[in-house]
């Protein structure tokens, strides 16, 4: 018979061959992943011709300005007029425009071929003098300049003889340059091909590899299974001579458990001991399994489940790995209708497997009285609203994400057209009616992640977040509109009825927070007070020379 030393030198050396093949596999199909990797970003990049978008780009800004030569010919004859010329440059410029949007012409174009981009960037010089050529010479940006100059037929007339004379060289460089840009990209095109090609021959030669690889492990896996069988049948013996043993100790076990599960079935707290890899019970208590809607005690749970918050779940968790430990964690626990608990847990052996226990008591009482007193905190008491301390920390923590991630952002002041009057005429129980309906209003015609509060007395404030002044100045006016027809009656059944007066102010560079936003919207406000009430005025409006 072999020595047990004998034994072991056969099976160690089996399982060294099975691990040399496995680690061949695995390098095998790290290669394959790294190949594949490889041919699928070339054929991404194939795919995907920007040098295309090139020649779409400088083949429509060719044929934008053919159609300002041609109206600039026709403009000389008086067959067009000067403002259609410079509606027309303003679509070329805007053809050419890159501003915001990045560059028009791909890098490596304008690594590849430099004077092509360069003569782009001229064209668009020259767009744009001749747009400003065209217009009346007023102060400010190029971008004002469309929007508020007007055509002077004597300029456009002069713009259009210099567009006549440098068109024809215009457009020929044009032509040329479409017919090197395609060039460009047929070549690149073809180049990747090739690439491609010869990517997809490393491949098939590492997929070869790896197929023979799991071919030879296969084989080996089979073996390697045909002595287990035999191992075992030589422990099914001794596995029978272990039952007697454990049966025994089952016993015990089971008469331990009964006491235990007697007291703690007993104890006010909810309590559960589940093992941490299986999740099988222990133990569940009977209080905790009805608060997490059970009719019986659950074979198998997962601490985690128990939690209903997610963070809450990770920290717990995190916590109770790390030190071995959680004590006095407020969380929700169940899923349908998860209830405040301040828990405890231990990482404990239990028969030999690292186990769970965790017990906790109901603090739902309290965390509710906890909510209720942080409403009464934030909320405007007759409106409902947020009241002024809530809405500026809000609507700061508000303007600085928007601000952060370059995004828009629209402020409105609201006021009550002669509030006093309507206390002095109809009592102030009707004027605490007008602002709740007011409120109500204002409330129905915003979005859900606007942020709407009162101030104090008749003055609300919105903060409109990703909304620009033209998009928040619609809301503006369908909020005024609903309250000039809101239709109340005073408590001796006259009919009362009001406006409110709105200052509007966008968010700009100069605007470092909320306050100098809010500032400028309540500048726009008074103003329209003063310009007689019942409207909407945003603040540049209200300076015009902005």
């Amino acid at each position: 018979m072999l020595s047990p030393s004998a034994k072991q030198q056969p099976a160690a050396s089996n399982t060294r061959t099975t691990h040399r093949l496995l680690a061949l596999v695995v390098a095998m199909a790290l290669g394959t992943s790294a190949a594949l990797w490889w041919t699928l970003r070339q054929a991404q990049d194939l795919a995907q011709p920007h040098q295309q978008n090139d020649l779409w780009y400088i083949a429509s800004v060719h044929n934008e300005l053919a159609r300002v030569s041609l109206l600039a010919r026709q403009l000389r004859a008086w067959e067009a007029s000067a403002q259609d010329l410079v509606d027309r440059l303003d679509v070329l410029y805007s053809t050419l425009d890159t501003s915001g949007r990045g560059p028009r012409v791909s890098t490596q174009l304008r690594e590849a071929l430099p004077d092509t981009a360069q003569g782009l960037d001229g064209l668009r010089t020259q767009v744009e003098r001749w747009s400003s050529q065209a217009n009346a010479n007023e102060p400010g940006s190029t971008a004002a300049r469309r929007t508020q100059a007007t055509a002077t037929p004597t300029q456009a007339l002069r713009v259009a003889e210099d567009i006549t004379r440098q068109s024809d060289a215009l457009l020929e460089r044009l032509r040329q340059a479409v017919a090197t840009v395609h060039l460009f990209s047929t070549q690149q095109t073809d180049q990747a091909r090739q690439q491609l090609h010869q990517r997809f021959i490393v491949l098939s030669v590492v997929l070869s590899a790896l197929l023979v690889g799991t071919t030879l492990l296969i084989a080996r896996l089979v073996q390697d299974a045909r002595a287990a069988k035999a191992a075992s049948r030589q422990l099914a013996q001794t596995n029978r001579e272990l039952e007697d043993r454990v049966a025994r100790r089952t016993r015990k076990l089971e008469e331990s458990r009964a006491l235990l599960g007697f007291i703690l079935d007993t104890s006010p707290s909810d309590v559960l001991l589940a093992e941490v890899e299986s999740g099988r019970v222990h133990f569940i208590n009977h209080r905790l399994t009805e608060r997490l809607g059970l009719k019986t005690a659950p074979q198998t749970l997962f601490l985690p489940d128990l939690l209903h918050d997610p963070d809450t779940r990770q920290r717990f968790m995190q916590t109770l790995d790390q030190y071995g430990q959680v004590d006095a964690m407020e969380a929700q626990i169940g899923t349908h209708a998860p209830r405040w608990s301040s828990l405890s847990a231990r990482l404990i052996d239990v028969e030999g497997q690292l186990a769970h226990l965790l017990w906790g008591f109901d603090i739902s009482t309290h965390k509710a009285l906890e909510a209720q007193l942080r409403e009464l905190a934030t909320r405007d008491a007759l409106s409902g609203l947020l009241n002024r301390r809530a809405f500026m920390e809000r609507s700061t923590a508000l303007f600085d994400h928007c601000r952060r991630h370059g995004q828009p952002c629209t402020v409105l002041m609201i006021d009550i057209d002669h509030f006093k009057r309507i206390n002095d005429r109809y009592g102030h129980q009707m004027g605490d009616t007008a602002i709740r309906a007011c409120a109500e209003a204002i409330g129905q015609a915003l979005r859900e992640a606007d942020l709407l509060g009162r101030l104090g007395g008749e003055e609300f404030a919105a903060l409109l977040p990703h909304a620009r002044a033209d998009s928040a100045g619609q809301v503006a006016e369908r909020i005024r509109g609903a309250i000039a027809q809101l239709g109340l009656a005073s408590p001796a059944g006259h009919p009362v009825t009001f406006t409110i007066s709105i200052g509007m102010a966008a968010s700009e560079r100069h605007h470092t927070g909320i306050e100098p936003l809010m500032a400028d919207a309540d500048a726009a406000l008074y103003r329209a007070k003063a310009a007689g009430r019942n409207r909407v005025l945003t603040h540049e409006a209200a300076h015009p020379e902005l």
